[in-house]
């Protein structure tokens, strides 16, 4: 994985920052060298044939990597990308005496049984990098005697392109991430795969969650100047829906119900669903709309950012030299006015707009059509005023280190990944006197400070909970209902998402190398989009229209920019890629099979087993690849010797673990029988029983 310099001194300065926040209680790393002396230091820095070390006493030392014993040398080769694991290894026994302390005191003697290496292998690689490990990769660890082979396999998976991939199929769910979904609200032809490229730009570069949330909402500008202007754009029309989208993401409230009316069950008012919404009350998302409407939409009929009357005179330099007549119905005539509309789709704030009441407004502390001030729905208020914007009040009121819900609604989600199930559930929706009932509150508490602790990163975080003994257990086979207690013994046995089934079917057809296929970027829409109104000519502007108007239906989600700078683009392949990397989302196909979300709500992913499902893996055409004629699995295992080696070989390629006696005779009784077809019989067995499907 390539990571931008500048980056990874970000990277070394956080992890300073971290040590001096941190308890004195918290050690650092114990280093040997090869006359058996130790020394007590923090990881900083390969550098050549060196390994930098931080003293206690602050002081930077650099001593050669060959003084070191095996196991510190390779230490430092794996913390050259994800950091020093003292912080780490601290996090994840702090959350295993914690939980330990919860399960004692509900009945239990310890965390369920410490997970075999095959499990954990198996385990690791669906959970970071989403898909199942190769035959080799499986190999590769099972033989390895490193005493810290479970922690060097995580940070190898973390560091890896796979993490990225895995983790932006997660957000892409949470934060409805759709390439085409927006035009049905916004008008025909809007692509919005420049914001979906941003996520897994975002991804890639492991950005710190709270600058991802702060740049989309502060974003200003179009698709193509800011992509992070999508999160705004996407539910343009819907403005008050997206709000209730915005609460049930990043504070784990769902008020959605208090635009109509106070909220039943809890203590928020139609009021304060419209001061909360109030803050995006001046933010005009596109032109063309009466100024008088209760919509935060509304505003003048121009482009931002472009002088005033420059689409009429664009219009009629079209006209005369291009044949383009703004009335007509005809497909070119029609795309360009929908470029047009993309220009025009622009976040910026205008300060003559105001949220409304509506006209059958029933709460309390106002009237119906009177215009409302933003006020913040939990902790203290957002300060505004000066330069400082609504949606900039909003971002950093979110994002303080004094917002009791912020940190602790990721941290929440984060723990969910990882484990099954949330420590308060359900993520979208937990009510203060629920999180004061929380089983194991101490450990809450605990992941949500530390999650400020690592400055929302991502990738950090999640390390700590995959190093704690309680993530390396055997799952809990039976999965409480959401309203039961559950006090994580060891994570839920779950079944994979859709974009793990077919990131791992993608692996035993295709072979290793989908992690290094991409598919489209969505830059040449971003480049076509981003106009200098001021110094860019209308004939430079009419070829970024007719190379937007290129990449339009079939070409959604599959272009490839090829150099920086130009308007040439290519096309990817439409399947035989990580599920990250096609058309968001695939739809009508495996993935739509496997419960894909459709990104109309939040967490729309479903779980739930199908007839369709079975026949997919029974029948459908990959699993004909795999295991019919010319079965690349066959191809794989046939270089063995011996029918025993081949079933082993099968039983490592499709459930990463070894066989049992029992299945080891039955494999070869196959094999012997029936040569080839019977290594596809097998195959085709493992892939069809209920443990290739779930994550153990």
């Amino acid at each position: 994985m390539k990571l931008d310099l500048s980056f990874r001194l970000f990277r070394r300065l956080a992890i300073v920052a971290i040590f001096a926040i941190l308890p004195m209680s918290v050690s650092a790393r114990t280093w040997t060298s090869t006359d058996g002396k130790t020394l007590e230091a923090t990881f900083v820095a390969n550098e050549g044939d060196s390994v930098q070390l931080r003293l206690a006493n602050g002081n930077v030392i650099a001593v050669p990597k060959d003084r070191f014993i095996k196991a510190d040398q390779e230490a430092a080769e794996r913390f050259e990308f994800v950091g020093d694991d003292t912080v780490t290894k601290q996090a994840a026994r702090q959350i295993d005496n914690l939980l330990a302390v919860g399960l004692k005191k509900n009945g239990f003697n310890s965390f369920n049984d410490p997970l075999p290496d095959d499990l954990f292998v198996r385990r690791v690689y669906l959970d970071i990098v989403g898909r199942i490990p190769t035959r080799e990769e499986f190999m590769k660890f099972a033989e390895s005697a490193r005493s810290d082979k479970r922690e060097a396999l995580i940070d190898e998976l973390l560091a890896s392109p796979g993490y990225a991939s895995h983790m932006f199929n997660y957000f892409a769910d949470m934060y409805r991430v759709h390439d085409t979904e927006m035009a049905r609200t916004i008008g025909n032809g809007i692509s919005f795969e420049t914001y979906t490229n941003w996520w897994r730009q975002s991804m890639e570069e492991n950005k710190p969650y709270d600058q991802i949330v702060t740049e989309m909402i502060t974003a200003t500008g179009n698709l193509g100047q800011n992509p992070a202007s999508g999160f705004i754009l996407r539910d343009t029309g819907m403005e008050f829906d997206a709000f209730a989208n915005f609460s049930q993401t990043l504070l784990g409230i769902d008020i959605s119900c208090a635009q109509c009316h106070d909220h039943p069950f809890e203590d928020w008012t139609q009021m304060d669903f419209y001061q909360m919404a109030a803050f995006f009350g001046n933010t005009q998302r596109r032109p063309n709309y009466r100024t008088n409407r209760m919509m935060m939409s509304a505003g003048k009929d121009t482009i931002p950012n472009a002088p005033a009357g420059w689409t009429a005179r664009f219009e009629k330099w079209a006209a005369e030299n291009h044949g383009y007549e703004k009335g007509n119905r005809n497909r070119e005539h029609l795309w360009v006015r929908d470029y047009l509309g993309s220009l025009a789709l622009n976040v910026y704030d205008n300060e003559n707009l105001e949220t409304l009441l509506p006209y059958d407004f029933r709460g309390k502390g106002g009237d119906p059509n009177e215009p409302v001030r933003p006020a913040t729905l939990v902790g203290g208020p957002a300060k505004m005023g000066g330069k400082i914007t609504r949606r900039d009040a909003l971002a950093r009121w979110l994002t303080d280190a004094e917002n009791p819900r912020f940190a602790l609604n990721i941290a929440n989600r984060m723990w969910s990944r990882a484990f099954g199930r949330a420590l308060v559930e359900p993520v979208t929706d937990f009510s203060d006197d629920m999180l004061s009932r929380v089983d194991q509150q101490d450990t809450l508490k605990f992941v949500t400070s530390h999650m400020k602790r690592v400055n929302y990163d991502l990738r950090e975080f999640m390390r700590s909970l995959y190093y704690t003994r309680a993530y390396q257990s055997i799952s809990s086979s039976e999965e409480p209902d959401w309203a039961d207690s559950y006090y994580f013994q060891g994570p839920i046995l779950r079944r994979m998402r859709a974009e793990q089934v077919w990131d791992s079917l993608m692996l035993l057809s295709e072979g290793p190398e989908i992690d290094e296929r991409s598919g489209g970027d969505g830059l040449i829409v971003q480049a076509a989009l981003d106009i200098d109104f001021e110094n860019e000519t209308f004939e430079q502007v009419w070829a970024k229209q007719e190379a937007y108007n290129n990449v339009r239906g079939r070409n959604y989600g599959v272009t490839r920019l090829l150099e920086p700078g130009t308007l040439e683009f290519e096309s990817t392949k439409r399947e035989r890629l990580r599920a990250s990397e096609m058309k968001q989302p695939l739809g009508g196909d495996l993935l739509a099979t496997f419960g894909q979300s459709e990104r109309i709500i939040t967490d729309q992913h479903d779980f739930d087993g199908s007839v369709p499902q079975v026949l997919a893996l029974m029948n459908g055409n990959v699993t004909k690849q795999m295991t019919g004629k010319s079965s690349t699995i066959v191809e794989d295992v046939s270089q063995f010797d011996g029918p025993d080696d081949q079933v082993r070989g099968v039983f490592f390629t499709i459930l990463s673990r070894y066989p049992t006696k029992e299945e080891l005779k039955l494999g070869m009784s196959m094999v012997e029988d029936f040569g080839d077809d019977g290594i596809s019989d097998l195959a085709w067995a493992l892939l069809n029983s209920p443990e290739f499907l779930f994550v153990q």
